[in-house]
């Protein structure tokens, strides 16, 4: 008889804490012998968990709070943070042998953070239905990140922003006028133009001069009054006509308006049968204006739910700081390209029960912050015979494929490479992906300073050569460490590298469009790295101490 299958339990909740958790198992390494996804359970009253019948392997298990206990916060076992909280905690890894039962899997969800406070005008009065909401900023990182649900004033102007992840925050106070109205609405009164602007914990309308709060887990705290800016608000109409010069009726819009740090602040607007649009009390500021149609007739899915093609759209940058009046918005269908993906060393066979290769090329934006709300260019399938036809293609882009044990090589448009070099495409542009079987592995163990194994350092490999100083380069690599501080990188091209493990709180700052100066700083403490053709390298490094890494 084969042995019994493994099995993994544990309660999920201390005591005081509702039953309903949602625990989710996830398994990795090389002793799994089949390609198993995440599974996921419930607690029960107890708060006990069992996931059964697992091969043997490794694996990471965390909790999250039920739908009415948004108070808790998720934790992986094992884990010294919460999720949530800007820096990534793994937890440790339980690994199982064949047959083996683990029961101490015991996880304690932590009580989130608590932030309260009032809202007033300049005179002190309090405000009623406010948005509030916090912008978290994580360990080395200036860029802030919207968090939780937020909370609104109540009659009071009272607020309460709960189950906050223990962090540096700024609060913000949002009160919104209407900004959509009739094309054929009538002019505004000089005091309709005057209104709150987003204000910031104490009261300034600046992002940079905000007052950040520390919070704890399980803590309140208390006293966080905001006194709202006042300010003049603005003006903006147009006209949205698609690429043949015709009226865009009945379609809708987007105003992204970008603060210093990234965040983004949408603001909605329609046309109307001549499609003419109009936007009232709109802020001063840096914003990207979109519109998009819906997809042509006879438009099909890929098998992955995508549409095969996308409705014309429209994006441009638009700087606001006074009344902005009959803007011509011209939609467009994207440029359409045509390739051929070119194996190196013969194209790999189709998995198991398919009748060919599924592949598909992709298109990203090298700068997803500056390109808020644009549209991503639908996927290309690749055909039988390896040529693939992209459209709707806007914008400075990197291309991207990969198939079953080979990885890409290079792109080129004609003869030029533009693999880690953004290119803005033009119709009739004919793309070349070459992919390769013929790249290396680096693997290693990473230590602190006496010796002793990192469990949860984070590894990041990048090219020497500064144009490639992109997390989204083909010669970036990520990994992290497993239970005995050993970690793995695949795919690695050709090249001359560093190589550096970081500490989680360091990774943060490692985002698609982080700036060079970002790798500039993790090369003083890196170690360089020469790897030839398909080769296998064994690198130990000690995890970086230093305050170099991600800013």
């Amino acid at each position: 008889m084969p042995p019994p299958m493994p099995s993994t339990t544990g309660s999920g909740l201390p005591p005081t804490t509702p039953p309903g958790a949602v625990v989710t198992q996830t398994a990795s390494g090389a002793m799994l012998t089949i390609n198993m996804r995440p599974k996921s359970t419930t607690s029960d009253g107890q708060g006990m968990f069992e996931f059964r019948d697992l091969p043997g392997g490794t694996y990471r298990v965390t909790a999250s709070p039920g739908q009415y206990s948004a108070g808790y916060l998720s934790i992986a076992y094992g884990a010294k943070k919460p999720n949530g909280s800007g820096t990534f905690d793994p937890g440790t890894p339980i690994q199982l042998a064949e047959g083996e039962t683990f029961d101490k899997a015991t996880i304690a969800l932590p009580r989130g953070a608590v932030i309260t406070g009032r809202v007033t005008d300049d005179n002190g009065e309090p405000l009623a239905r406010v948005q509030v909401y916090t912008i978290m900023y994580p360990p080395g990182s200036t860029r802030g990140q919207r968090t939780g649900g937020g909370g609104q004033t109540d009659d009071l102007g009272q607020f309460r922003i709960f189950g906050l992840a223990p962090a540096d925050y700024a609060v913000a106070a949002e009160a919104r006028g209407n900004t959509f109205v009739s094309p054929n609405a009538p002019p505004e009164t000089e005091e309709d133009k005057n209104g709150f602007m987003t204000t910031y914990f104490p009261g300034t309308g600046d992002e940079a001069s905000a007052q950040r709060l520390r919070t704890k887990a399980g803590a309140e705290t208390p006293g966080v009054e905001i006194r709202m800016v006042s300010g003049r608000l603005f003006h903006v109409s147009g006209m949205v006509v698609d690429s043949q010069g015709r009226a865009v009726p009945r379609g809708n819009g987007t105003l992204f308006k970008r603060s210093s740090s990234g965040m983004t602040t949408p603001f909605g607007f329609g046309m109307d049968e001549q499609g003419r649009f109009q936007m009232r009390n709109i802020p001063p500021g840096t914003y990207r204006l979109t519109v998009r149609q819906q997809p042509p007739a006879g438009a099909v899915r890929n098998p992955d739910g995508s549409m095969s093609e996308q409705g014309e759209f429209a994006t441009m940058p638009l700087t606001i700081n006074g009344d902005t009046e009959d803007i011509l918005v011209t939609t467009s269908p994207g440029a359409t390209i045509t390739g051929t993906v070119v194996f190196e060393n013969g194209p790999p066979q189709a998995a198991n029960g398919q009748a060919q290769l599924q592949m598909r090329v992709s298109a990203m934006f090298a700068d997803p912050e500056s390109n808020i709300g644009s549209p991503n260019p639908p996927p290309a399938p690749v055909m039988p015979d390896l040529t693939f036809t992209m459209k709707g293609l806007a914008g400075e882009l990197l291309l991207r494929g990969s198939a079953p044990q080979n990885y890409l090589k290079a792109v080129l448009v004609g003869a030029e490479e533009i693999t880690d070099t953004p290119h803005e495409f033009k119709s009739g542009d004919r793309v070349t992906l070459v992919l390769t079987t013929q790249a290396s592995t680096v693997e290693g163990n990473v230590t602190d300073a006496v010796g002793k194994p990192v469990t949860d350092a984070n590894l990041l490999m990048f090219s020497e050569d500064t144009s490639a100083w992109r997390s989204s380069s083909i010669r970036t690599r990520r990994s992290g460490t497993d239970s005995n501080g050993h970690f793995r990188l695949q795919g690695v091209l050709p090249g001359r590298y560093y190589l550096i493990a970081l500490p989680r709180e360091r990774i943060s700052g490692i985002v698609p469009g982080a700036d060079p100066s970002v790798f500039e700083a993790l090369t003083k403490e890196a170690t360089s790295v020469t790897v030839g053709a398909d080769e296998q390298r064994q690198v130990d490094v000690r995890v970086a101490t230093g305050s170099g890494g991600a800013q």
